[in-house]
């Protein structure tokens, strides 16, 4: 059997065996068969082309439950799981086959295995032994997207490809969030008010278009060659009029924080950008304040940050203790993945008698990977972050063309507010967060290899259209 005849079969099988193990154990067959195939389908076609129709799928996925087995979003998780197995059945069988590709590695590969590994060794003192394992085999899923991305994004067709399944599609989930906020604006400090929309609450809806605004933004500060400054123009307007209507304090801090490292890549010589941006931005806020009934709701909603009686606030210090808690009992390894969820019980003084059913966290993802993977797990963690921030950065000293260097300030700036807003929230466990998140780390690196590339090759003008 040759290779090409090999790498189009075995789609085929993948996907034939997962949907008889999974519709022999379900108790709906039909339906996850006919998800398996649908998803198997798309990667036959072409991984590249999955991949786009991910993206495109992602804001608008929405939760299935699979009785007394499982629960996934659909078709986000269908999609990346048949990604991810694919891709790697390819490399094992290209590795048998003797096919080598002279192709540089990828460059987080390392921390990103032991992070996984950890994962599913912290299984050893886990209080459920099958919710642990499935829920790292599904974590592991996620993380090793970046290295499907990394692989599949490999020019600039690739890259603009890219760019057309994303940005149309968030825009089109923010504006629709917006007009549900705007319904709702009685309620637009609660989660309820994002009934109807793509998003389940602010935090999710907040950190998702602060990664879109925060690419738009750096595009149209650091790149100045030829390309279409309206269409970028306006998706900076909608992401941004989009985070004027989020109401979390989390992604206030993150894009604030995002937006100054941003700033300070400027240097001295674009003094007036600064100026304008800083400006603009100032004046913007003031006209939303004047709104009627937003200035006190946003200082209330400020006042509450430092404010220990608050039950949000209060709620959020009982998962930290217990999360602290959690590491001290098992401080190598913690408590096992997903265990947070299976050992805390919500104080019902505090959130009324509503127990969250999915994705209890402790409002920190750095406090819950303690707690979870133990103090190794924390230290690959932060080992994760830091290897993504210095490439970046080391990248930025050798990249002088401005279009690559907009994307990567941007990618660069939107991981970095996810970072900061993690602080105080956990979102990896949810598509639209985890998503974009590891995304962003498998495609700094292959735009930063494109860049590398199209610098060793003869000089041309830019003829970017996007």
């Amino acid at each position: 059997m040759s290779l090409k005849q090999a790498n189009f079969i075995l789609p085929f099988i993948v996907c034939i065996v997962f949907g008889v193990i999974l519709g022999q154990y379900s108790e709906t067959p039909l339906a996850v068969l006919c998800l398996l195939a649908a998803a198997g389908a798309f990667v036959c076609v072409g991984m590249e082309l999955a991949l786009y129709i991910l993206l495109i799928c992602l804001p608008f996925s929405f939760r299935y439950i699979i009785p007394q087995l499982l629960e996934i979003q659909t078709p986000t998780e269908p999609l990346l799981g048949m990604l991810t197995v694919v891709y790697w059945m390819k490399k094992i069988v290209d590795y048998v086959l003797g096919k080598r590709e002279d192709s540089p590695s990828f460059p987080f590969l390392l921390p990103l295995i032991c992070f996984i590994f950890i994962t599913f060794l912290s299984a050893i003192n886990t209080p459920d032994l099958f919710g642990t394992l499935k829920g790292a085999l599904r974590y592991a899923t996620y993380t090793m997207f970046s290295l499907v991305v990394f692989d599949l994004i490999k020019n600039r067709q690739s890259l603009k490809r890219l760019f057309i399944s994303t940005f149309p599609s968030a825009a089109i989930a923010v504006i629709w969030t917006v007009i549900v906020l705007i319904f709702h604006i009685d309620q637009w400090q609660w989660t309820s008010a994002y009934r109807s929309s793509p998003f389940t609450n602010y935090s999710v809806y907040g950190s998702f278009t602060a990664i879109f605004f925060l690419i738009s933004l750096s595009r149209l500060l650091f790149d100045n060659q030829r390309y279409d400054r309206i269409l970028w123009i306006g998706l900076f307007v909608c992401f941004g009029l989009g985070l004027i209507m989020c109401f979390s304090r989390g992604v206030w801090v993150s894009v604030i924080v995002a937006v100054g490292i941003m700033l300070v890549q400027l240097g001295k010589g674009v003094t007036q950008k600064k100026v304008l941006f800083i400006g603009t931005a100032c004046l913007v806020l003031l006209v939303c304040l004047s709104l009627p009934g937003v200035y006190t709701s946003v200082v209330e909603r400020v006042s509450t940050s430092i404010d220990l009686n608050y039950a949000s606030n209060r709620a959020r210090l009982l998962r930290w203790g217990q999360a602290v808690t959690m590491f001290l009992d098992n401080p190598i390894l913690g408590k096992g993945y997903g265990a947070f969820a299976m050992l805390y019980e919500e104080d019902v003084a505090l959130v009324g008698s509503y127990v969250a059913q999915y994705q209890l966290g402790a409002h920190s993802e750095y406090l819950q990977v303690m707690a979870e993977l133990g103090i190794v797990g924390l230290v690959v963690w932060i080992w994760l972050n830091f290897a993504f921030l210095r490439y970046g950065f080391r990248a930025l000293k050798r990249i002088d063309d401005g279009f690559f260097r907009s994307i990567i300030i941007g990618l660069m700036a939107a991981e970095i507010s996810l970072m900061v807003h993690f602080i105080v929230n956990n979102l990896l466990n949810g598509d639209a967060i985890g998503v974009p998140f590891w995304c962003i780390y498998g495609l700094l690196p292959a735009v930063v290899q494109i860049a590398e590339r199209d610098k060793d090759e003869t000089p041309h003008e830019s003829t970017n259209t996007i």
